[in-house]
């Protein structure tokens, strides 16, 4: 099959896969922030400098918001829209890993890469958003897989590509690129001595330094370089004793969040092989080699974050998917452990359906469908084949069931914020509080302001006074302002309550 009808495959796997997850309606996590940035940027039409309430921020280089401010240009400010960037990433990877598996090893390797990239559960539930991480992820997996095949098979050109991939991640999230890319680097300099390692370095370094010159000959943005190291490297100085505790449960989510595939890394079929390292190793090992040393790396750091190792799904599917397809081949029965996995996902379902007639009404519509596949899993899946498909159509069973589900209780539920935005849209109205008029004080959140229309000016850390009559506040960390502000508006918003706050009229 060629490489154009599988993409064109992969972007409808990839539509039924994460189409759901987009079309949430409301602002998860730090997704609102990345959009307010986005949205200033696209207003005042400085692509140098991202803002947030129209004032400059270091915390991350500006690839994202350039990319999320085309798409509202393009598409409008909607959620789809805003989140169709990372949609169109994982589409883009997993083509790349179809490309390169069936170049490299069979056709049956390159569907296995590209479905596992797509259906991934990971990826079904954490990449359809206008966070950093899914498109930085896609980018860094994509360099280390091109890096690995041009370093491979010497191959200049993709070596270049490499870099120029690398250098759009450096410019989305910055160092922890190099968590990746140290890993793949270390089996690069030990089984090929780095060969052709400027056709990879030179474009990886030349346009973050281009920014990094844009922003010094400005001399307002002499902070930019201390606040990336304390987002960065600054974040070692943190680490203490205690955080040796959280060692077990974070080594245990780093291998988790690469589910299912992760399990095949042991099952090979290696057969008589040269003692040298092959092209074909080299590859692989590569890729599972940039995976395992940014596992250690994050390790050293106080909160470990399990968001920041997003790119390991795709390196490892991509690293485990030959050993999977070669899996899929073998004519004889599920071994022990694929037994017991299955029945303990049939013992799971079973208790689901034993369970949900008790959960207080009303009763998910959908879940009861993915427990009654869950409980047939161990009559229905026999073969490996079997096995192989099941790691693939069970994460998208899940998104239409009981993650659609889910997506239902949030709109009503503690964590939702968009939905009162209108209310808020109405009280400053009410109040007499022009948009214009309304500035913001220490962190608020971004679903809000969108949802009401507002981007207004102000400063997240609260380091002067107020220069607006109105000011919008989150009620936990900012205290009130005294006796020159008095409250008009409290708002609870799901667990937040924010607060408008009138600027008191000179006596």
């Amino acid at each position: 099959m060629s490489t154009l009808r599988a993409a064109l495959l992969l972007l409808v796997a990839a539509a039924a896969a994460m189409l759901p997850q987009a079309l949430l309606l409301d602002w998860t996590g730090t997704e609102g922030r990345r959009v307010q940035i986005a949205l200033e940027m696209l207003q005042t039409g400085n692509y140098v400098v991202p803002t947030l309430f129209f004032e400059p921020t270091f915390a991350k280089p500006p690839l994202h918001y350039w990319i999320l401010s085309g798409a509202a240009s393009l598409l409008g400010e909607g959620h789809l829209a805003l989140r169709l960037p990372s949609m169109l990433a994982v589409w883009l990877l997993a083509t790349l890993a179809f490309a390169l598996q069936r170049r490299a090893f069979s056709e049956t390797a390159g569907w296995i890469a590209a479905l596992g990239i797509v259906c991934s559960p990971l990826v079904v539930h954490s990449f359809p958003t206008a966070e950093i991480d899914p498109i930085f992820a896609c980018l860094t997996a994509g360099s280390i897989c091109l890096l690995a095949y041009g370093a491979s098979r010497d191959s200049g050109a993709f070596l270049l590509l490499a870099g120029c991939v690398g250098a759009f991640a450096l410019l989305s999230k910055g160092v922890p690129y190099l968590m990746f890319a140290f890993g793949a680097w270390t089996v690069w300099i030990r089984h090929r001595r780095m060969r052709g390692a400027l056709f990879y370095f030179v474009p990886l370094l030349a346009l973050p330094l281009a920014w990094v010159l844009l922003l010094r000959a400005d001399p307002a943005n002499a902070a930019a370089a201390e606040v990336a190291g304390r987002e960065t490297v600054g974040r070692l100085a943190g680490y203490q004793w205690k955080h040796l505790w959280d060692l077990p449960s974070y080594f245990l989510r780093a291998a988790l969040i690469q589910a299912p595939f992760v399990f095949w890394c042991f099952w090979e079929h290696r057969g008589k092989r040269d003692a040298r390292m092959g092209a074909d190793d080299l590859l692989l090992r590569m890729c599972s080699g940039a995976a395992i040393v940014a596992v250690f790396v994050l390790a050293l750091f106080p909160q470990k974050p399990t968001r920041y190792l997003l790119p390991n799904v795709p390196l490892f599917t991509f690293a485990v998917a030959p050993a999977a397809a070669h899996y899929a081949l073998y004519a004889g029965r599920i071994g022990a452990f694929g037994q017991v996995s299955l029945r303990v996902l049939g013992v799971l379902g079973a208790l689901m359906l034993l369970a949900l007639p008790w959960v207080p009404a009303p009763i998910p519509p959908r879940t009861p469908v993915l427990a009654l596949a869950l409980a047939l899993l161990p009559f229905a899946v026999r073969t490996p084949r079997a096995l192989i498909a099941m790691c693939l159509w069970l994460p998208l069973l899940a998104n239409w069931t009981a993650l659609a589900d889910w997506r239902e209780r949030w709109m009503v539920g503690p964590r939702a914020v968009e939905p009162y935005a209108p209310i808020l849209q109405s009280e400053l109205r009410r109040i007499g509080a022009a948009p214009e008029a309304v500035e913001g004080y220490g962190h608020v959140h971004g679903s809000l302001l969108l949802g009401a229309g507002l981007l207004p000016t102000g400063q997240e850390e609260t380091h002067r006074a107020p220069q607006k009559n109105f000011i919008l506040r989150e009620s936990v960390g900012v205290p009130p302002m005294g006796s020159a502000f008095a409250e008009r508006l409290r708002l609870r918003a799901g667990n937040l309550v924010f607060v408008v706050e009138e600027r008191n009229a000179p006596k």
